[in-house]
């Protein structure tokens, strides 16, 4: 069964822990050791979860070939956030670094994969699926203030979602979660 790996804002890491915990299917949850991880694993073993937790160097090869579906999870660290450039390319290097052991990878973003997006950067010649927030289903200067707010300041600083904006937000992902997952578990055959 696939492994889908899902790099996400801290400030997202609450509805990532209750779209995973929701979702039965998962066989595991492998959280990726980092400063922002402890929250996450927190999160997940309150709602019922306990996940692994796994160093980048220690994720073991061949985890996509192996048997029952599984979710790989990374938070971004604040230190990316110092401008788009770094954080575009400290992003870059997590798809690439995340995208070959992995079925397909989620951009659990919407400023992340917007600015991939307005750089133009392309991993559609991959051997993955890289799934983002489209465009079209979110408003466009709301993705510009949330990349504003990231780069302007860290998690702890920032303000609160609205409930609207949270809950519209995390339904959003959960499509995109569940789309990115359809496509990992039923890939289309040559016919």
């Amino acid at each position: 069964m696939p492994l889908m790996s899902i790099i996400g804002c801290m400030e997202y890491e609450k509805e990532i822990a209750r779209i995973l915990a929701e979702d039965k299917t998962i066989e595991d949850i492998i959280v990726v050791d980092g400063s922002r991880s402890s929250e996450l694993v927190s999160d997940l073993e309150h709602m019922g979860v306990k996940p692994r937790v796994l160093f980048p160097e220690t994720i073991p090869p061949g985890l996509k070939k192996s048997k029952g579906f599984k979710v790989l999870v990374t938070l971004q660290d604040d230190n990316v956030y110092k401008s788009p450039q770094h954080l575009k390319n400290e992003t870059c290097e997590k798809i690439k670094f995340y995208g070959p052991v992995s079925n397909g990878v989620l951009m659990y973003s919407t400023s992340c994969g917007e600015l991939l997006k307005e750089e133009g950067i392309d991993f559609h010649n991959s051997k993955f699926i890289l799934e983002l927030l489209h465009e079209d289903d979110t408003n466009s200067s709301y993705l510009r203030e949330k990349l504003d707010e990231c780069l302007s300041s860290s998690t702890m600083k920032k303000s609160p979602l609205a409930e609207n904006d949270s809950l519209e937000l995390e339904e959003k992902h959960r499509v995109c979660y569940n789309r990115l997952k359809d496509m990992i578990l039923m890939p289309k055959t040559n016919s």
